[in-house]
């Protein structure tokens, strides 16, 4: 197996390529707008000593997930009622069937390529881990949708909750269990602690997203994480910043404290207990991977000093 040397990452000519044979990235437009996420980044770092072809896997995933999202939050795609399930229909049907309907639109030629390469091998219990996650996530980008058509805005709490389900991250790192070949251990005296080191990692990923994405956001007319606290605590935006700041560095601690917590356990048998380890260190490792792409990454406006 040929593998990337530590912090390398794959070539981005490979990753486009790819977008554009399944149709994500077709003008030059969405070429350039591909470019300057620097998904290739993000994939490297999450798996500095992953092979070319599990970092190339999990970068297109990342396309995937983005272009998902990007229809979404930025096309609008469910701003009149039934057109997001429309949208939704054919991924649901791909993770049922694991087969690309005939006539595919490009977020199911994608999704059906991905699946194809992805769930080979994998355990049942991944299988349907990952097929509950992306479901899940696209019940709440449905409900999201139908909040927004409402014009409803949700308190803080309810927004968190659903924030830690529209962000993706538990696909995504279902699937890094694939690429970065450390499975998810599945014993009934971690289980609790494992969940919980999962949607912290959710939740640090969409709130730092919030902070790089809220320019967007406004544009966009949609609330985010930091909207939301400024309107609750009648704040300026500066003020909800440093509020949403010190939210990630604590849950980030509550993150590694779970994780310290999972690598002490000595109960389980030695195979067990190596995986589980194994499991922790891909976490956090994403983590960080994840935060340092957010910090490089051109797929959100500059942030600007935010006064008002």
């Amino acid at each position: 197996m040929t593998n990337t040397p530590s912090g390398a990452v794959p070539a981005p000519e490979a990753l486009m390529r790819w977008a554009r044979e399944t149709g994500l990235a077709v003008g030059s437009r969405e070429q350039l707008r591909l470019a300057a996420m620097r998904l290739d980044v993000l994939a490297g770092l999450a798996l500095p000593r992953g092979s070319v072809t599990d970092v190339e896997l999990t970068a297109q995933w990342a396309a995937f997930i983005c272009w998902v999202d990007d229809q979404i939050d930025r096309r609008g795609v469910g701003s009149v009622p039934g057109e997001l399930e429309r949208f939704t229909a054919p991924l649901r049907g791909v993770l049922e069937s694991g087969r690309e309907p005939s006539k595919a639109a490009p977020q199911t030629t994608a999704l059906a390529w991905l699946w194809e390469r992805t769930a080979a091998g994998m355990s049942g219990e991944w299988l349907r881990r990952f097929v509950a996650d992306y479901t899940d996530f696209l019940d709440a980008c449905e409900y999201e949708a139908a909040v927004r058509r409402s014009q409803m805005r949700l308190s803080v709490t309810a927004y968190i909750e659903l924030r830690r389900r529209t962000i993706t991250l538990l696909p995504m790192l279902n699937v890094l269990e694939r690429t970065g070949h450390a499975d998810l251990v599945e014993h009934p005296q971690v289980d609790v602690r494992v969940r919980e080191l999962r949607w912290a990692l959710a939740d640090v990923a969409g709130w730092a997203n919030d902070l790089s994405s809220h320019a967007d956001d406004m544009a966009a007319g949609q609330d985010n994480l930091l909207s939301l606290i400024a309107r609750r605590d009648h704040c300026s935006v500066a003020d909800a910043r440093s509020q949403v700041a010190g939210m990630i560095e604590r849950r980030r601690a509550e993150l590694h404290a779970t994780a310290v917590s999972l690598r002490a356990v000595c109960f389980l048998p030695s195979p067990l207990l190596r995986e589980l380890r194994r499991y922790v260190d891909l976490v956090e490792r994403f983590m960080a991977a994840t935060l340092r792409w957010l910090a490089v990454t051109g797929r959100f406006t500059p942030v600007r000093d935010e006064l008002e």
